[in-house]
């Protein structure tokens, strides 16, 4: 006959659960929800939009271009002016 005094518990299990926090992963993951979505007229509008949003993006990259293409201009001539005629 055994005769036990105390009474030993079993240790707990070990239930650790490492927290990850990806704040580009979740950003990526909220837009993919948003703009997932089978419907094609969806797509399509995205589309459209993207390429307005380009086409007026490439616009001002040529009036900025063709703006600073007139500033060069005017100082070469002023630059040359003054070194030849004064």
């Amino acid at each position: 006959m055994k005769i036990v005094a105390f009474n030993t518990r079993k240790p707990k299990p070990f239930n650790y659960k490492p927290l990850y926090y990806d704040k580009k992963k979740e950003e990526m993951e909220e837009r993919m929800k948003k703009y997932t979505n089978p419907e094609e007229q969806i797509t399509d509008r995205m589309r459209s939009r993207i390429r307005e949003t380009w086409r007026i993006r490439e616009k001002r990259n040529n009036v900025i271009s063709k703006r600073t293409l007139y500033i060069y201009l005017v100082a070469a001539f002023v630059i040359i002016y003054f070194i030849f005629f004064r």
